[in-house]
């Protein structure tokens, strides 16, 4: 595939580093000269200095046969022009970065030449009201439709895991836990065996059929736990939409801001949630409020450092889930080493989201998994691969990574050694940076 992304900002910074790993024609349209200086060194692509508005830009880097643009600056006036002008050229799949509520209506975005118009904010907002429902997970990704789900789930130390091989584990509660992939354990990722001792506070990634991976929680908490009680930081858009979504599932809410305007109108849309003016920091305010008694702490205040002292004072106080914003992707698995059980990203998310679109080979949809740093990948067994009809005991997969679940004919299987893949079916593959390259050629039957 050729890509075209519009934009070294931190989201096509991650957009293409992802891309990347797994595309040879990626090309980066900067206008400044010093913002492309900035990144070149950390990305294997080619790089353009101009703006995606400019009809003799866009010309040049060859249009017509551009299979994605995906316009990610932070200004949705630009992206919204550079797909336009893209589709008038061309290019085959348009994706704009539009934050504005001003373009959408009823969530889709209302000018045309656009395929996917995607709101970071939503995006983030998603991303959130997932991790806070599955209370005992981190990060969640979904692949295949919905169909298999991968999870990150962090181990506590009273929990039916904790101290114990996965190969024990898997003698006594067989195929009701879904199978771990990966473990994260200070600043190690690990690819597992059976021998692996799980331990408290590690960071576990389980994947399988959604309702499979969705038990499986259970196992790796001191307690079961329901969310019924969340404390918001951030009376703006952001913290609006998720309170209403919350309300809507009969969740009690309270949200702090200290902006008065953004509490009044706080107040009038969210008739049954209690608003506060006052710092989301303030450990006083926090207390007196009974942050000990959330299920959930959210802080997606402007300010990141805000959230990220906000989180940490709520964990502190014994808040039992915290979730922090943080605008920089690379901040997302620095927060749980410091006890943040989950950090979200909208700039990552958007990424994601984007990466989605890129279809090369045997690679249907690929995700960065933000604590791990690693990658998640949905591949298509090719007909041309040489293994086809031997076991997966019996192959040389690549070493740094991991099937974690098996699509047959649209079922959920979660992967043996006696397993068989056959040319079409799909597999849901967890690989370390170094591996990606080739799990790819593996599946693509470019190895064997």
């Amino acid at each position: 595939m050729k890509i075209v992304i519009i934009g070294a900002g931190s989201v096509g910074f991650q957009l293409a580093r992802t891309i990347s790993r797994r595309e040879h024609d990626v090309i980066l349209v900067e206008r400044e000269q010093e913002q492309i200086d900035k990144v070149s060194e950390q990305l294997d692509c080619r790089f353009v200095v101009g703006s995606g508005v400019n009809p003799r830009v866009m010309r040049e880097i060859g249009m017509e046969d551009c299979d994605l643009v995906a316009a990610v600056t932070d200004r949705d006036e630009i992206n919204i022009i550079t797909c336009q002008t893209a589709h008038a050229l061309g290019a085959k799949v348009k994706v704009a970065r539009v934050r504005q509520e001003d373009f959408y209506q009823d969530h889709r975005l209302l000018l045309e030449g656009i395929d996917r118009a995607i709101n970071p904010d939503h995006e983030a907002v998603h991303a959130i009201r997932e991790v806070l429902f599955q209370t005992g997970a981190t990060e969640i990704h979904d692949f295949a439709g919905g169909k298999v789900r991968i999870i990150g789930a962090r181990v506590e130390a009273d929990s039916r895991v904790a101290g114990r091989t996965l190969a024990e584990l898997n003698r006594d509660l067989g195929r009701r836990m879904a199978l771990v992939t990966t473990i994260v354990r200070g600043e190690e990722t690990l690819i597992p065996t059976g021998q692996t001792v799980i331990q408290a506070d590690d960071m576990v990634f389980m994947a399988g059929s959604r309702s499979t991976v969705n038990r499986s929680l259970i196992f790796f908490q001191a307690r079961k736990r329901r969310l019924s009680r969340v404390m918001i930081v951030g009376a703006n858009a952001m913290g609006r939409e998720l309170a209403r979504d919350l309300l809507a599932a009969g969740v009690k809410v309270k949200i702090i801001d200290r902006n008065e305007e953004k509490c009044r109108r706080a107040s009038e849309q969210l008739r049954h949630a209690l608003v506060l003016h006052g710092e989301g920091s303030d450990t006083d305010l926090l207390a007196s409020e009974g942050v000990a008694e959330m299920d959930g702490f959210v802080s997606v205040a402007n300010d990141e450092e805000t959230n990220i002292m906000a989180c940490l004072l709520a964990r502190h106080h014994g808040a039992a889930k915290t979730v922090c914003l943080v605008d920089r992707p690379d901040y997302v698995p620095l927060l749980p080493l410091l006890g943040v059980d989950a950090a979200i990203s909208p700039r990552l998310s958007t990424s994601n989201s984007i990466s989605s679109f890129v279809q090369r080979g045997a690679v249907i949809s690929a995700e960065s998994a933000g604590f791990s740093g690693s990658e998640i990948l949905q591949l298509e067994v090719s007909a041309g691969c040489s293994w086809l009809g031997r076991k997966l005991m019996d192959l040389d997969f690549p070493r740094d990574a991991v099937i974690g679940a098996v699509l047959k004919r649209g079922r959920v299987l979660t992967p043996e050694g006696s397993t068989v893949l056959a040319a079409g079916d799909q597999a849901v593959v967890f690989a370390l940076p170094d591996g990606v390259d080739d799990v790819v050629k593996f599946c693509s039957g470019g190895a064997s």
